[in-house]
């Protein structure tokens, strides 16, 4: 398992049945058209999967070349790039999580450890965390906190300091935010906010609802893998 998702490992029909099942986004669901039809078309030319997609619609001629080779419109192929996007969020500066110490992020810093993805990879394995948290100098707690958070920016519409906030109601990880209720997510979240005032934004239930199915969709990807 790997910071992000590895895309060669999703069948490009697998995923157009991720999509039938996904809440998206408004201005996403026009995805939702001839869904099958266009799915199968760039099946039928030998994609198969979201790797040999990605790099067929990676710019703008290769992606209006794809769609006369398809059929498939090409407005339909540029929201498809974007909605595949969410499946690999760009790694966050260590130092922009609330509640990370600054000689915590001054060590990591040291051993260039700069990023989500860094703090990721090495703590990917929880046997390693104790022997890291020696290593380094930090607390085994905060490490073991700072590995969740760091797994918890992977899905996409969490940010540092949601992340935290989450974290701080109780939900650690990616399994458990795929199996919560988003009412109940929503009330923890907001029970932490009043007091630390991490983030100002105002979210609702289809906000949560939204961060709940990406990481179900993590989920499925990393538990089939």
């Amino acid at each position: 398992m790997g910071y992000n998702v590895d895309l060669k490992r999703i069948p490009i029909l697998r995923y157009m049945g991720m999509l039938k099942k996904q809440n998206l986004l408004p201005g996403r669901r026009v995805l939702l058209e001839n869904l099958e039809e266009n799915f199968r078309s760039m099946a039928n030319i030998g994609i198969h999967n979201l790797a040999e997609l990605k790099i067929n619609i990676s710019s703008a001629s290769r992606l209006s070349v794809f769609a006369e080779k398809t059929g498939v419109p090409e407005n339909y192929l540029t929201i498809l790039r974007r909605e595949m996007g969410s499946l690999e969020q760009k790694p966050v500066p260590i130092s922009d999580f609330p509640g990370i110490s600054a000689d915590t992020v001054t060590i990591l810093l040291g051993k260039n450890l700069k990023t989500s993805k860094d703090v990721f990879d090495i703590t990917i394995n929880p046997d390693n965390i104790s022997t890291a948290s020696r290593d380094m100098g930090i607390a085994v707690g905060e490490l073991q906190e700072l590995s969740s958070l760091c797994n918890l920016v992977r899905i996409n519409g969490i940010g540092p300091a949601a992340a935290t906030t989450i974290y701080e109601g109780g939900y650690k990880s990616i399994i458990e935010i795929a199996h919560a209720k988003a009412t109940e997510l929503l009330e923890s979240m907001n029970a932490v906010n009043v007091y630390k005032q991490y983030y100002k934004a105002k979210l609702g239930e289809k906000d949560i609802q939204f961060v709940i199915d990406a990481a179900s969709i993590i989920l499925e990807i990393e538990t089939s893998e």
